[in-house]
């Protein structure tokens, strides 16, 4: 299969490493485009096919993957559409733009997809959630496998997708903020930055582990540590005198609005 994406961007790049890194297909079959060529060099490093003609990329193209910025989607669309064969897979990860704008967009010559991975993708660990209005299961289940190769993938209705975006893209960078404050701490204690931050990160890793491979939820995991009497207890009630828990709930809840 041959998969072309358009943007190599931030997200279009880590999605691009991800799956060949991960063996999903080969380097060869791969092209990445972006405006700028001297940005493309990295993914040429690695094998891929580079090229800034968006339409020749998805001329060629089984599967296309539309990754650039919301305010050039159109053009992108209206450049790629009399290009894209009949039959093509075509996947958005352009935040806000619906299957039903993508699919006028693109003249209705596609199966066309919603997608929102985040930026765990470059390293194998994205969450990824994916949308069609009219897609069949065999097209449905080659793009869940391809974000099954990035991390894990969900398909959910279309609906859903602002309120996974708050909970899991967004979710990276509140998570990331989570551990920055526990290293500012750490240096406090006495602990080096990088030692620090080393700790921190292999005890959130952890943290994520457990409840996936337990199935289980935070509560339950929360109290396997919690004694009476203990550290952990102090420490978890000063977070919620803070009102650690009210800031995350609003920080998620202003993100997906």
């Amino acid at each position: 299969m041959k998969i072309s994406i358009i943007g190599a961007g931030n997200m279009g790049g880590a999605i691009a490493k991800g799956i060949v890194t991960s063996g999903f297909v080969s380097a060869g079959d791969v092209c990445v485009t972006r405006h700028d060529a001297s940005k493309l060099g990295e993914y040429a490093q690695m094998g891929m096919q580079t090229s800034t003609d968006n339409g020749k990329a998805a001329a060629e193209a089984d599967m296309v993957l539309i990754a650039v910025k919301p305010w050039i989607a159109a053009d992108v669309c209206k450049e790629i559409a009399p290009k894209i064969k009949p039959g093509t897979i075509v996947v958005s990860v352009v935040a806000g733009l619906s299957t039903a704008s993508l699919t006028d967009m693109l003249g209705g010559n596609a199966a066309v997809f919603r997608a929102m991975p985040n930026t765990g993708a470059s390293v194998g660990a994205s969450m990824s959630f994916v949308s069609t209005a009219s897609a069949g299961k065999e097209q449905t289940d080659k793009v869940l496998s391809l974000f099954d190769s990035i991390g894990e993938s969900m398909l959910i209705d279309e609906d859903k997708m602002s309120a996974a975006t708050a909970i899991s893209g967004c979710g990276i960078a509140f998570a990331l903020r989570y551990i920055r404050a526990s290293v500012e701490a750490g240096v406090e204690l006495g602990f080096r930055a990088d030692v620090a931050s080393k700790i921190v990160a292999q005890t959130v890793k952890g943290a994520a582990e457990l409840m996936l491979r337990n199935g289980s939820n935070a509560e339950v995991e929360i109290d396997k540590v919690t004694t009476p009497g203990g550290w952990t207890i102090k420490g978890l009630n000063a977070m919620e005198h803070s009102g650690f828990t009210s800031a995350v709930i609003n920080g998620v809840m202003a993100a997906g609005k």
